[in-house]
């Protein structure tokens, strides 16, 4: 947790950012020949939870929230992997832009507020995978999304981005060269990457955007039960559109 308060600490999302590179942005939607499939099932107010596909680099993410942000004036709130908010060099820029440390308290405190929430359930180590798995979900056991989601009572997006993985070639399991290198503790990628030079490919970016999957329990369902169905529906849609 960062900062003096903890996850008490106030927002220090700045609204004014998006707005002020919005031409940056613009131009790198140009570039990547951005588009949006389905935006509209994004509720344009209230909470929601927005559940994507990891690829290596941040570039399609950064690309649905300014489209999102273009179209319904909102800018969702992503979860980030804890290392990165244990440096104030690298977590203070991210608080700025929105985004949070992958905790559930900051994630149901994001929706109390009427917020949209980003999650990436696969984290690095989705994002860091070989491309010979390129366009897999590799979530384990990780269902922390759907339990939030589940007791917020708010509806579950998946948005999908299939060329998200194509932007640099991995060519080497990262996270388990990271392991060896730096202790599996560490938690860091070393990845083999292949692109343009230190740049990446410049690969036409579409995001999908599914149904919404409203986290209700069944009759006789007990909790644990409801969130393993729903975080099994959400990564089987999140799939299909994947491989759309």
């Amino acid at each position: 947790m960062s900062g003096v308060f903890g996850e008490d600490a106030p927002d220090r999302f700045e609204p004014a950012l998006p707005e002020r590179y919005a031409g940056a942005f613009d131009a790198l939607a140009r570039l990547f020949r951005h588009s949006v499939e389905g935006l509209e099932r994004v509720p344009s107010r209230g909470p929601a939870m927005l559940v994507l596909n990891h690829g290596p680099l941040p570039i399609d993410a950064v690309l649905f929230c300014h489209a999102l942000r273009r179209a319904q004036g909102r800018w969702p709130r992503f979860l980030g992997e804890r290392i990165l908010f244990e440096r104030p060099i690298f977590g203070q820029p991210l608080e700025r832009w929105g985004a949070l440390e992958g905790t559930p308290y900051l994630a149901r405190r994001r929706l109390n507020s009427g917020d949209l929430v980003g999650v990436f359930p696969g984290g690095a180590r989705e994002a860091w995978k070989p491309r010979s798995q390129r366009r897999a979900l590799l979530w384990d056991g990780r269902d922390g999304f759907a339990r939030v989601a589940f007791k917020a009572g708010v509806p579950i997006v998946p948005v999908a981005c299939p060329a998200a993985d194509d932007l640099v070639w991995v060519l080497n399991d990262a996270m388990k060269w990271g392991a060896r290198v730096f202790g599996p503790a560490r938690r860091l990628p070393l990845p083999l990457m292949l692109g343009l030079g230190p740049l990446p490919f410049p690969v036409q970016l579409h995001h999908r955007v599914g149904t919404p999957i409203l986290p209700e329990r069944r009759a006789g369902e007990s909790s644990d039960a409801a969130v393993a169905r729903i975080k099994a529906e959400v990564e089987a849609a999140l799939g299909s559109l994947l491989r759309a």
